[in-house]
């Protein structure tokens, strides 16, 4: 009978000798990085993977399901804003701003059709997101000052998953109505005596109502601080990505939309179905 091999670190005994090998002249900067969503009522998983459950989180390259709560690392996080042609519009992304300050690209034009508006708007970049105004609310919309911002607010954050480390890392995206739960991360993290990649939190969702019904968003709670190993691993990491031209493989804008009157949030992608 085969003896069934020792696994660590998500390797049977037989591969630990067999330590990573630089595959090229290649470096972060040419690797795209796996995304983690965060399903929703009408996601096309559902559709697609009879895995898929709302309010779970999926593996965009494994295509797996992770379960209700993950717990996991910061790495490393990048601001940015993206300009989103309408839902209607093919174009998908028309300009951002990776740095969180200058558009590419600059000064130019985008004529759309927002949902919403008795006729077409033009966008206009200019050099910056602040000469530009298109962060601002009443933008999407010109002439009603509570349509949402026609620039979004993104978080693109890594993290490494500790259960399930052949799937590290990983990106969040947080953007439109997941904006705040991580501003309010980024203060926690802020608090704790130690580097962030020290620190492990738990992912999860929490149900919210929106304008149109109910929709999932992210929720992120304290769950203490990383061991020696995957400080280190993740310390490295950081290292190696803060020098820059990391992508999230998947950068499909499923966020519901904040609208500024009383706060609420309406998507026509996100829909009560339950």
């Amino acid at each position: 009978m085969n003896e069934v091999a020792k696994v660590e670190n998500g390797l049977p005994a037989h591969l630990q000798q067999y330590a990573k090998a630089k595959i090229g002249n290649v470096d972060s900067s040419d690797r795209i990085i796996p995304r983690i969503k965060l399903i929703q009522a009408i996601s096309p998983e559902l559709q697609d993977f009879p895995t898929a459950k709302a309010g779970q989180f999926w593996h965009t390259i494994a295509q797996e399901n992770l379960g209700p709560v993950l717990k996991a690392i910061p790495i490393i996080i990048r601001k940015s804003y993206v300009l989103w042609a309408p839902r209607n519009d093919d174009r998908g992304i028309l300009a951002r701003a990776n740095d969180g300050v200058h558009w590419e690209p600059a000064d130019a034009e985008f004529r759309v059709k927002p949902k919403g508006s008795p006729s077409e708007v033009v966008y206009r970049t200019k050099k910056t997101v602040i000469e530009s105004g298109l962060d601002q609310f009443g933008t999407s919309i010109p002439g009603d000052p509570n349509s949402a911002p026609a620039a979004s607010l993104t978080y693109q954050m890594m993290w490494y998953l500790p259960d399930f480390p052949e799937l590290s890392p990983s990106i969040v995206i947080n953007t439109r109505s997941s904006v705040k739960p991580m501003q309010q991360l980024l203060s926690r993290i802020d608090s704790k005596p130690v580097a962030h990649y020290a620190q492990m939190y738990d992912i999860s969702s929490v149900q919210q109502k929106g304008a149109e019904g109910p929709y999932f968003n992210f929720a992120y709670t304290g769950a203490g601080f990383a061991d020696e190993h995957h400080a280190k691993l993740c310390a490295d990491m950081f290292e190696s990505f803060s020098k820059g031209g990391w992508v999230a493989n998947d950068e499909a804008e499923d966020e519901p939309v904040v609208d500024k009157s009383a706060g609420k949030v309406y998507d026509e992608n996100v829909a009560s179905k339950f």
